[in-house]
């Protein structure tokens, strides 16, 4: 026991000295870090690359750095992707793409890219609303080869239109998808707000403005574009000066000049009235607002300033509306700040945050506060203080490097800015204080002409839109279909007359019009394979239907049961013991009731359907065709055999690549109480094997209780 004491009692005695120890080294003055004199940071050096020109106007740019055996490069074009028409939206970025993707004559895009892994080398082709560049890098050794690559790429694409077709399906991928994320939602329609909805700044591609592009097209507009006189060619790494001025002549010298003027550039908006601007978004369970107005030009003067007011306002953790927006009043998930300073044209002034459907107004009146605030009172020492430190720290990591300052020269000289503009920029980042920065925001925001944009669920708003004291805005985020390849022609009174007695005989074969008029509800059982991405998924599916809207589809699959349901109002999805709301059930239940033959066979007198004057061969077998004249389906065709009942249907649906030509094919038809239903189903997108199902039982009209379409709990 007095072991146990004695051990104790030492403990306690090394504790207090310990604690005695650093009650000492707390106070003692050289340990504290507020007393560490931090010396001033170093100025950005000036890197001093050789500048030369070709006689067709190409400018070269040159630094040697021998410490490792790497080049870096880059080819910046003057261009701009505003320049193709709206009605071909998405040209100049599919132009750079394919330059790349495609190669040239001599060098196909699939060659270049064995070729590159091989060698361990980069050659990437993009253009934005600003510039347009080639992006390249290579061992030392592979440089030449390399750069012979960027040469071919710039001179002479081939823009295969295989290499057209899959920039272009890239591009479908990406308008099908661009609703999916609020903030691309939010930026998109800011920027629109911003610029005007038809200002080539804030045009997006379509799909009818890329199916509307050609190859010629490609052709035409890299020719504007790519041109010796608006181009810098930009090479930094372990090479000879003398040797690559010889390979940039051999390989750009005989590029002749253009001749002409550049296109101008679109023209910057004058400012609109405020407004609240709404986009409705349904499927989500947090909205978005963000406070915008057109920025300025890194050009002016208050550039410094802005950029210390963007960190204090809301560049970071530290900044006030992270603080009082996300910190203090827990109303954010995001919020931040742009100060809108852009080096070809003036950017887009925003303070934004994300934050739940019911608290919309509260977080948009604690921005709108936080912004009106840095007009009329400057920040503290402290905050500005942080916030200069913040800027100037990340500007000298940022240029650590002499490439990064190469590359930015050149960049420079390409916008019309002076070589030292670094230089002069972090000069006065050091003059800056807070009431600079006042200054400064009181000729930059301007918070009574801003545009007010509000993305989200509106029905779960803390407030209506129209409380903001502001006109109210609605814009449709919707995607518009693809244009139609049906060349259907006149639907004259005899073509439906034929179509008619079509689907009318199909429908009585079948069972006829009243039977499938009759059924009112329908439960089945089925298995099917579904293939997608090289992948096989076998599955069983159970559904019930109380038509035309009320829905339970339940999926079991290898990983688990998903259950996906719509009660006429709400939609929802298990999965994983996991319920969640499916916002796009409602339209997924309208568009399979429009689709199926309950609603084909069941209202065939109630329809337009128009025979289509050429029959279709398919397998050997001749298929009469005709055209559901509807606007709920796009281009739905119906495939009649020689005995006339319907073997197949055609439309336009949503595929995992977005609107997919989807085809189903029907086969085994098999009574089901008054009516004959196929068993069989084989469904195509794009003409590629998607899915083989079979049903293994139906029944028409059962009781089915209402209940079983409601969400069900967690």
């Amino acid at each position: 026991m007095r072991k146990l004491l004695r051990v104790a009692a030492l403990a306690s005695l090394a504790a207090l000295t310990l604690w005695s120890a650093a009650g000492h080294a707390a106070i003692d003055s050289r340990f504290d870090p507020s007393h560490l004199t931090i010396p001033p940071l170093h100025p950005i050096p000036k890197v001093t690359p050789q500048r030369s020109a070709l006689s067709n106007g190409l400018v070269l740019y040159l630094l040697e750095d021998h410490s490792l055996p790497r080049v870096d490069g880059v080819l910046y074009m003057k261009a701009s992707s505003t320049w193709a028409p709206a009605a071909k939206a998405g040209l100049g970025g599919l132009t750079a793409e394919v330059m790349r993707s495609g190669g040239s004559a001599t060098q196909s895009g699939d060659w270049m890219d064995d070729r590159l892994a091989a060698i361990g080398g980069s050659v990437t082709s993009s253009m934005s609303p600003d510039l347009a560049s080639i992006n390249f890098n290579s061992l030392a050794e592979h440089f030449s080869e390399v750069l012979g690559m960027v040469a071919e790429v710039c001179r002479r694409p081939a823009f295969p239109d295989d290499k057209i077709e899959l920039s272009k399906v890239g591009l479908r991928r990406q308008i099908a998808s661009r609703n999916d994320e609020i903030s691309n939602v939010l930026s998109r329609v800011a920027r629109q707000s911003v610029y005007g909805k038809d200002s080539p700044y804030a045009r997006t591609p379509e799909y009818a403005t890329v199916e509307a592009i050609t190859r010629d097209d490609c052709v035409a507009f890299h020719k504007l574009c790519y041109v010796p006189e608006r181009a810098i060619l930009v090479v930094y790494g372990d090479f000879k000066s003398g040797d690559v001025k010889q390979q940039v002549s051999k390989l750009f010298a005989d590029w002749k000049k253009s001749g002409a003027a550049p296109p101008a550039m679109p023209p910057m908006p004058e400012r609109s009235p405020s407004r609240l601007v709404f986009a409705p978004k349904e499927d989500v369970t947090q909205s978005a607002v963000v406070l915008a107005q057109l920025g300025f030009k890194a050009s002016d003067p208050d550039l410094a300033d802005m950029d210390v007011l963007e960190q204090a306002l809301g560049g970071g953790f530290q900044s006030r509306l992270f603080n009082r927006v996300r910190t203090q009043r827990g109303l954010a998930y995001a919020t931040g700040a742009s100060a809108g300073s852009g080096f070809l044209r003036p950017g887009v002034f925003e303070a934004y945050s994300l934050t739940r459907n019911d608290s919309v107004f509260a977080a948009l009146d604690l921005v709108r506060a936080n912004v009106e605030e840095v007009t009329k009172t400057p920040f503290t020492d402290a905050e500005a203080r942080t916030a200069k430190e913040s800027v100037e720290n990340s500007l000298v990591f940022q240029f650590e490097k002499p490439s990064s300052t190469l590359f930015r020269s050149a960049f420079y000289e390409l916008a019309g800015y002076p070589q030292d503009f670094l230089q002069r920029y972090q000069a006065a980042l050091a003059k800056v204080t807070p009431a600079s920065m006042l200054a400064a925001a009181q000729r930059k925001i301007h918070p009574d002409q801003m545009l007010t944009i509000v993305v989200g669920k509106e029905s779960e708003f803390d407030r209506k839109l129209e409380s903001a004291g502001l006109p109210v805005e609605r814009v449709d985020i919707s995607i518009p279909p693809p244009p139609s390849k049906l060349n259907a022609g006149k639907a004259t009174p005899e073509a439906l007359a034929k179509g008619g007695e079509w689907l009318k005989k199909a429908a009585s074969l079948a069972g006829g019009s009243d039977a499938w008029f009759a059924i009112k509800s329908w439960q089945s059982e089925g298995t099917a394979t579904i293939s997608i991405q090289g992948q096989t998924i076998d599955m069983t599916q159970s559904l019930w239907w109380i038509l035309p809207d009320k829905q339970l589809s339940v999926q079991k699959l290898p990983f688990g049961e998903m259950s996906v349901g719509y009660n006429g109002s709400v939609g929802w999805r298990k999965m994983m013991d996991k319920v969640q709301e499916e916002p796009s059930a409602a339209q997924q239940a309208e568009e399979q009731y429009q689709q199926s033959l309950f609603h084909l066979f069941g209202r065939a007198a109630g329809l337009q359907i128009q025979a289509l004057p050429d029959s279709k061969i398919i397998d050997g077998v001749t298929y009469s065709v005709a055209l559901v004249n509807t606007p709920d389906v796009q281009d739905w065709t119906l495939f009649f055999a020689p005995d006339g009942h319907l073997a197949r249907m055609e439309f336009v649906s949503s595929g995992p690549k977005g609107p997919t030509h989807e085809t189903q094919i029907y086969d085994d038809w098999r009574p089901v109480g008054s009516i004959k239903y196929p068993h069989a189903l084989t469904i195509l997108l794009d003409g590629e094997q998607y899915a083989n199902a079979k049903l293994t039982s139906a029944t028409a009209n059962p009781s089915i209780d209402p209940a079983k379409f409601e969400k069900p709990a967690n």
